[in-house]
């Protein structure tokens, strides 16, 4: 099935993603921000204001039920100016969301997915799309009406507030009870759940286009029809007692063409070459009003070579068709690379094309080295992480759900290396969402499925006791990355509070965590699964972790040294437990469990990344790492490969990259981006948390790392293995760090490096002869400014401030 002619090769993936991410500035707004965040990106404290404005604008809704299921509602308002504003800074706001629209162009999709106990504003400067004369804003509000796997159950309502500038005076444009409002008809309010299990994503969608009102978007429409809206209030209002408010830049969005299409029985089937996040579109040729087709989007084919619509969820819609000449695209945007219409004599399909949207990162970091195949990787990984970020970190075929730490800690590391500062937003969102969820209990566990009101059951992805640790470890690797955050400080207390819910789960005889409750994952349990008794070491180690990683954020941030030496009495406390009760002297290596008998790769990982291993037992563990192969998901193979360059074993490492990922690259369902396991026929094809070589080969390889909060100190030691060249710019917010190297005939090794203003970096040369070593072409004075010295047999540190610099020297063993 992979020669099949209708899977491309992954060149031509390669080419199609490079092109996509090329459109990525599309619809930016010009407004400029705290650069910190990345452009037009900020994360306002919750309180009772927007942002400090005082809310006056009301919520509104129409005369019907407050929470119909499965409801669709418009709005429209309609007004005059005699000039375009300087500008107009508007708060937008719905639940659960609105596409809203001015003038009849697509504006954005608001909110950010939220708990509407901290209700998210969208903040934006809508200016550009306002003009001189008469003015029409309108949305598309979807309310579910139940609690989804992705969605907590709140009445609808839609909300905006605009202050129009104009030199010397200013206009207010507020929702208010002289709105226009109708229940969109066009959409059965009865269909069913797209997944009955899980309530995945929504409901299916079926749309007859006879009950859609023609240019409802204009200005000269006539909506005497519709009723005036009904005011819900001024918030803060019930339920949305709380405002945050979030800048962000606009969706990236861009409009694709298929790369080929065929036939299937009845369907016409369309494949837009890798996959993709956000919308398909039709434009046909109806000869009769009232036929009705499905239409549906899929990551896999069947044996028919059409899309699979139903795995997982159900990815199919139905239209029924005015006369003539129509255009649609559904409401819910998803997860694809194929597409499917059914045929019909009396329709002629005249065209299809898909709405690429997805968060608009900046595509300010790169990397290249002389190995094709690891640029491709990175590449690939770079457009995972794309297609997995809307308005928050999610997978976008399945769930539509944003995990707390687990995957989330993934993406921010990930994220770090392939766009930089501009991840920031998202990272601090989902932080602040693991804060906001313990409102559901009081003895502080961490939802990691958020937010949601809906199945909660035991041993579901509810509350993952793993993940809650994670979120602790996702905390300090936060500050590494965007340095000091008053948002992210000012969850100190819920981060006391969640470490405290570990106390009770201590063993008086073992010392060690046991018996934690819920579905533990560590690494996906049902592929490579770790014996997991009641003590395990994996939970163990990442309580390790997460004892030191608080400690130094009570130290630095939370302003409570005396509870950060406390967490430093409990870790050293754990680590002698751990290495006392879960070391096996027989296997040389770390047990899965306390008393238990199998020894893991995940284990040995655990204890390595850690720091729990001193240098006398890791030869064992290494080997034992080596000897199991690909022994873990293709997720935490990031966490192998990183313990293994960490510990100076390149070249398995590289080999296993281009192994393992490699052979992802050539199976038959491979579509651009990387999927949710190795080879998961039930797994989605476009998953995140898979896209390790993008933040090894920048962190490890290139050699870039954060040293200090907010890259104020940093690392640069390059990997060499069997490269001869690599290159790369991390933009961080303390400025870009670039760095290239290369190696020559002779083992002569160059190393530039551009060091930003107000940073230090820690240089590893690969060599032991000092006397090799030049700095911008000459050998280091004796009373040098640079702080130099050994790190063992393999390598010279140097200490440098800002500045440009070229390195040089000899390299004289295997790195």
């Amino acid at each position: 099935m992979s020669n099949n002619k209708y899977f491309i090769n992954t060149t031509k993936v390669i080419i199609l993603i490079i092109t996509l991410l090329g459109n990525a500035s599309l619809y930016a707004q010009n407004t400029s921000t705290n650069n910190r965040w990345g452009k037009n990106a900020h994360i306002s404290k919750t309180s009772l204001t927007l942002d400090g404005v005082k809310p006056i604008a009301s919520w509104i809704w129409d005369s019907g039920p407050e929470n119909p299921q499965n409801y669709y509602l418009l709005v429209r308002k309609t007004f005059n100016l005699d000039k375009v504003p300087l500008n107009a800074i508007a708060f937008i706001s719905a639940y659960a969301y609105a596409d809203v629209y001015i003038n009849g162009k697509l504006f954005e999709r608001c909110p950010m997915n939220c708990d509407p106990e901290y209700q998210c504003y969208d903040k934006f400067d809508i200016a550009g799309y306002l003009q001189k004369g008469a003015n029409c804003i309108t949305a598309v509000v979807q309310n579910f009406g139940v609690g989804l796997h992705s969605q907590m159950n709140a009445r609808g309502g839609f909300f905006l507030q605009a202050k129009l500038n104009f030199p010397g005076r200013s206009v207010n444009l507020l929702s208010d009870s002289s709105w226009k409002v109708t229940h969109a008809k066009a959409w059965n309010t009865q269909t069913a759940f797209r997944d009955t299990n899980a309530r995945l994503i929504g409901f299916i969608e079926e749309f007859d286009a006879r009950l859609w009102p023609k240019n409802w978007q204009s200005a000269m429409f006539n909506d005497a029809a519709w009723e005036n809206a009904k005011i819900i209030g001024v918030p803060p209002v019930a339920p949305w007692n709380q405002l945050t408010v979030i800048e962000r830049p606009r969706l990236s969005r861009s409009m694709i063409k298929p790369v080929r299409q065929w036939k299937s029985g009845n369907k016409m089937v369309y494949d837009f070459g890798v996959e993709i996040v956000g919308y398909p579109r039709f434009t046909i040729n109806s000869r009769k009003e009232g036929i009705k087709f499905e239409i549906g989007t899929g990551e896999r084919l069947d044996t028919n070579r059409a899309p699979l619509l139903r795995v997982s969820s159900d990815h199919s819609e139905k239209y029924t068709t005015i006369k003539g000449v129509q255009s649609w695209r559904p409401y819910t945007w998803s997860g694809f690379r194929y597409f499917s219409i059914e045929t019909n004599t009396n329709i002629d399909i005249q065209s299809v094309t898909a709405e690429f949207a997805c968060y608009n990162y900046e595509m300010q970091s790169s990397f290249a080295c002389s190995d094709a195949q690891l640029n491709k990787f990175w590449e690939i990984g770079r457009h995972t992480m794309r297609i997995n970020s809307i308005d928050t970190y999610e997978d976008p075929w399945r769930e539509h759900t944003q995990y707390i730490a687990g995957d989330s800690r993934y993406m921010q590391i990930f994220g770090n290396y392939a766009f930089g500062k501009s991840s920031r937003l998202l990272s601090a969102y989902n932080i602040i969402s693991g804060a906001q969820s313990q409102r559901w209990r009081s003895d502080g566990a961490v939802r990691s499925r958020y937010p949601t009101d809906y199945f909660l059951q035991p041993g579901s992805s509810a509350y993952l006791a793993d993940y809650q640790l994670e979120w602790m470890l996702m905390m300090y690797e936060y500050f590494l990355y965007y340095g000091n955050d008053e948002l992210i400080e000012q969850l100190y207390p819920n981060l006391k509070k969640a470490m405290d819910y570990y106390k009770p789960f201590l063993d008086t005889k073992t010392g060690l965590l046991a018996n934690l409750p819920g579905w533990i994952v560590l690494d996906w349990p049902s592929t490579y699964p770790i014996e997991q008794k009641s003590m395990i070491t994996g939970t163990n180690c990442l309580y390790y972790g997460a004892l030191n990683a608080a400690a130094n954020i009570a130290n630095d941030f939370g302003h409570d040294p005396q509870q950060a030496e406390q967490w430093k009495k409990e870790a050293a406390e754990l680590k002698n437990n751990i290495n006392k009760r879960l070391w096996s002297e027989k296997d040389q290596a770390y047990l899965d469990s306390y008393g238990g008998t199998r020894v893991a790769q995940q284990s040995q990982v655990y204890a390595l990344e850690y720091g729990l291993a001193d240098d006398s037992r890791k030869k064992g563990m290494i080997e034992l790492i080596k000897k199991s192969g690909k022994a873990s998901e293709q997720s935490f193979a990031y966490r192998v490969l990183k313990v293994m360059l960490s510990e100076g074993n390149e070249q398995w490492a590289m080999d296993y990259m281009r192994k393992n990922w490699g052979a992802q690259t050539r199976l038959a369902s491979f579509n651009g981006a990387w999927q949710e396991g190795w080879d998961l026929p039930w797994g989605s094809t476009s998953h995140a948390w898979s896209s390790g070589p993008t933040a090894l080969l920048t962190e490890k390889l290139l050699g870039i790392e954060p040293a200090g909060y907010g890259w104020k100190t940093f690392i640069v030691k390059p990997t060499v293995s069997d490269l001869t060249w690599a290159k790369g710019k991390v933009s961080t917010v303390s400025g870009d760090i670039s760095a290239s190297w290369k190696k020559t005939a002779g083992n002569h090794f160059f190393l530039k490096l551009s060091v930003p203003k107000g940073t230090k970096g820690r240089v590893y040369l690969p060599t032991s002869k000092q006397q090799s070593i030049t700095i911008n072409g000459k050998p280091p004075a004796k009373k040098s400014t640079y702080q130099m010295y050994a790190a063992g047999n393999n390598w010279y540190v140097i200490t440098i401030s800002a500045g440009t610099y070229q390195f040089e020297c000899e390299i004289n063993h295997a790195i």
